[in-house]
């Protein structure tokens, strides 16, 4: 941990988010993670120039939202989406089930990456005990579950990213999301605080997916003590649902073309 505290990560800037990498998002994770294990979970005790909290949102009838406390520089790594992760190895039986459940009502986490990855955080993870039927939602049926082995899971607190909002128009966003797929020798004194686990191991072995992969939010401007934002981008070609106005529709186009 003293190592990694020489070289703050979160200190350098990412200059244009567009040129961000694997490298300056693994490091910054790192950092992160050290000080969630270091503190055992507690906040105050990070080496960190800002926390997360979630709270109701800036937004009238958005819900919980999340917001910076501190100040985050452009280029930091600030929150994690968390939940159990669908590959495309699954099939389209626990896609669509995940999603269709997702849609149908209207308050449901869950998120899909242009790879085709699904992540559900409508339950818990740390909640979840593979042979205690009870703790797993109702749609993940054993045959789906069947040789899955759950890591040790504990609590981060930088895992939230499934309450951040969309804006309400041009010039809010001040986050991106990037995915990030965690690397197989990532330290295991730090994988119980992944948020995000594979369904089935069954499929343990398709290259990246080995450990575990997942979206982070990245800072496009510098932040401080304020709501935190992500442009949602939501398929232009489908109906959009009343509370969503689009932001930047060239982007959205290009992301589902």
């Amino acid at each position: 941990f003293d190592d990694i505290l020489k070289h703050n990560p979160f200190e350098l800037g990412a200059g244009d988010t567009s040129e961000y990498t694997f490298e300056h998002t693994h490091a910054q994770l790192m950092y992160m993670l050290e000080n969630v294990h270091a503190a055992d979970g507690d906040q105050s005790d990070f080496q960190m120039d800002f926390s997360l909290a979630v709270k109701p949102s800036t937004i009238s009838n958005a819900g919980n939202g999340v917001f910076v406390q501190g100040k985050a520089i452009r280029g930091s790594v600030l929150a994690l989406y968390p939940g159990l992760v669908a590959i495309p190895e699954h099939g389209p039986e626990v896609y669509e089930t995940i999603m269709d459940r997702n849609k149908d009502e209207h308050k449901g986490y869950a998120i899909a990456r242009m790879d085709g990855i699904v992540l559900d955080a409508n339950v818990e993870i740390s909640s979840i005990d593979d042979g205690d039927d009870s703790t797993w939602p109702e749609y993940y049926t054993p045959e789906t579950r069947r040789n899955f082995k759950m890591l040790a899971s504990k609590k981060n607190p930088y895992a939230v990213g499934q309450y951040i909002n969309h804006p309400q128009e041009q010039g809010m966003q001040n986050v991106q999301q990037l995915a990030f797929d965690f690397p197989t020798d990532f330290p295991h004194h730090l994988r119980p605080y992944i948020p995000t686990k594979l369904i089935s191991s069954n499929f343990i072995g398709f290259g990246h997916r080995e450990l575990a992969s997942t979206i982070v939010y990245v800072a496009t401007r510098d932040i401080e003590d304020e709501e935190i934002f992500v442009d949602y981008r939501l398929n232009p070609s489908l109906p959009y649902p009343e509370w969503y106005s689009p932001i930047d529709e060239e982007a959205a186009r290009k992301r589902w073309t």
